[in-house]
């Protein structure tokens, strides 16, 4: 059997040679036997390129023309990766996949007289309020993880459990995976068994369970459990649905693609596993999420306001010391991994002034949504941007102006001229609308973070309002703006927004540091872009300091 390669300039109206694309079609065989492997995962590792072989072994990839440097890698549980760099591919078009099985030596297991006792660990309890995500791809596999603290007795695997919010009429196919989890680099890396444990199941609202006490897993300390979606092979698949909760320290990761680069989504996943271990085992406790440090009402909505406030762990014993402030919208979503990276970076010791933490927030994270269409864009919407409620954007700056701000200035010690202001998406918008106050003379923030701002909103109306500030000459404060976007949101993005936007500032005496996150989407950037602007602002501030 032999993997056809055909090469297509899909040239997509640009005559741009980095957006072409490499059709790549084949079949992947067992070496031995040559008989088909089904569920290969086929992709350039790290990045959001990838497909899965079919039931009898074939595949089709599409790469852009300017990964023609990179590997291709071939990828199945229980056999010998493969590595073929794309270039060779595209010139010889009778190249034969064949994995070969890798030798598992088998792992000692340690037989114990007490008697062990089954225990839960991971999100194992639904919030009062529920919100959802869904699996949209159909052409590829897409996986889901959550990270477990087993501790360091070894335990037993006994399932994998995920919460479906809704049925639909067939059944779906998944694969269970577990990976060691690097606490200093907060990342999954390799996976540590090599076991093929596919099954099949009934989507049906509620637990769905994967019974795993066949497969003698057994494990210790920090590791993923991951859930990987296996696409269907037919027409009209409806997407699977499944519970996410808002807030708590718990690291949650997911990729798009077979072999993608793991990230962290604004949200955790309802995902548990169920182990037998030993009863003095430490029980892992429920994650919960910080609760407001108080409570703010506006004269604009009836809904108040909730304010988290983290405090530098040093802040009782420097009773003379002032300390910078990091202000960061949708708090309900990412006051938690912020302040956790903050903490993070303070027991390491990579900053010397640590900063006070405030997320701004809602007291219904259920309707949040809603609001933060209402709080973090002006003016109105256009019909055509589809919004039930918006375009009070600055009556919630001046909220945030003269009574967030105000407050927290009241209650804490705080250095009154070094502000951060952090938004992603909507509140990415709301961060750039801030800035035409500051470009305006109205000096508040002097630190601004806009992780893929929805810039398009109201047809680039924050553009025009930014260049024309611009083009005045007012020579406003110096400032520093960290902006991000997805690569994969510049190429949906033809006008191209982010680069006029870099390009205007270079005018104004705004510090801009403009990156683009190399195959990521949307969803991707927040998390990453809070935790560098925290690292940039700190690292300033020290070298002031210094």
């Amino acid at each position: 059997m032999t993997v056809r390669i055909i090469c297509l300039l899909v040239l997509l109206g640009l005559t741009n040679d980095a957006l072409s694309q490499i059709r790549i079609l084949g079949t992947v065989v067992e070496s031995k036997e040559q008989r088909p492997l089904a569920y290969v995962n086929i992709g350039i590792k790290e990045k959001n390129i990838g497909a899965i072989s079919k039931e009898d072994g074939s595949f089709e990839i599409n790469i852009a023309h300017e990964y023609q440097n990179d590997s291709l890698t071939f990828s199945l549980v229980g056999y010998k990766e493969s590595n073929f760099l794309i270039r060779e591919l595209v010139l010889d078009t009778t190249v034969l996949v064949r994995l070969k099985e890798k030798v598992v030596q088998l792992r000692e297991v340690a037989v114990v007289g007490e008697k062990l006792v089954e225990k839960k660990y991971g999100i194992k309890k639904r919030g009062t309020i529920h919100f959802t995500d869904g699996i949209f791809k159909k052409d590829d596999s897409f996986e889901i993880g959550q990270v477990i603290n087993l501790g360091s007795s070894p335990a037993q695997i006994t399932s994998v459990n995920l919460h479906v919010n809704s049925s639909r009429p067939d059944s779906a196919s998944f694969r269970i995976n577990f990976y060691r989890y690097d606490a200093d680099e907060n990342t999954p890396k390799e996976r540590i068994m090599e076991q093929s444990i596919l099954q099949r199941h009934p989507i049906k609202e509620g637990w769905l369970k994967f019974d795993l006490a066949e497969y003698s897993i057994l494990l210790k300390g920090s590791v993923l459990a991951s859930i990987e979606f296996i696409p269907e092979n037919k027409e009209d698949v409806k997407q699977i649905f499944y519970e996410v909760k808002l807030g708590g320290s718990s690291k949650s990761f997911f990729r798009r693609t077979s072999l993608g680069r793991w990230t962290r989504p604004p949200h955790h996943y309802c995902l548990y596993i169920t182990a037998t271990t030993s009863k003095e085992a430490p029980d892992e406790p429920d994650d919960t999420e910080t609760l407001p440090t108080f409570t703010l009402k506006s004269d604009f909505s009836n809904e108040p306001f909730s304010l988290f406030v983290r405090l530098p762990k040093e802040y009782a014993k420097n009773p003379q010391r002032t300390y910078p402030v990091f202000y960061l919208l949708d708090g309900n979503v990412y006051f938690d991994p912020v302040a956790h990276y903050a903490d993070k970076l303070t027991r390491k010791k990579r900053n010397t002034i640590d900063p006070i933490l405030v997320g701004i927030g809602y007291e219904n994270a259920y309707v949040m949504d809603s609001l933060r269409d209402r709080d973090y864009t002006f003016p109105r919407a256009l019909p055509a941007d589809g919004f039930k409620i918006s375009g009070e954007g600055e009556k919630f700056y001046q909220f945030v102006k003269e009574k967030i701000v105000t407050h927290i200035d009241s209650a804490y010690r705080t250095d009154k001229v070094n502000r951060t202001i952090m938004g992603h998406s909507l509140g990415g918008y709301f961060v750039l609308h801030a800035l035409t106050h500051h470009l305006s003379g109205q000096t508040i923030f002097t630190n601004f973070v806009a992780a893929s701002p929805s810039i398009d909103y109201h047809t680039n109306y924050i553009l025009d309002v930014i260049e024309r500030l611009a083009n005045k000459g007012e020579n406003a404060e110096r400032a520093g703006l960290f902006l991000t976007i997805g690569a994969l949101e510049v190429l949906e993005d033809q006008p191209n927004g982010f680069k006029r936007l870099t390009e205007i500032l270079a005018k104004k005496s705004i510090d801009t540091n403009a990156k683009v996150y190399k195959d990521w989407g949307h969803m991707e950037t927040a998390i990453p872009t809070f935790e560098e602007a925290v690292r940039q602002v700190m690292h300033k501030n020290n070298s002031r300091k210094k």
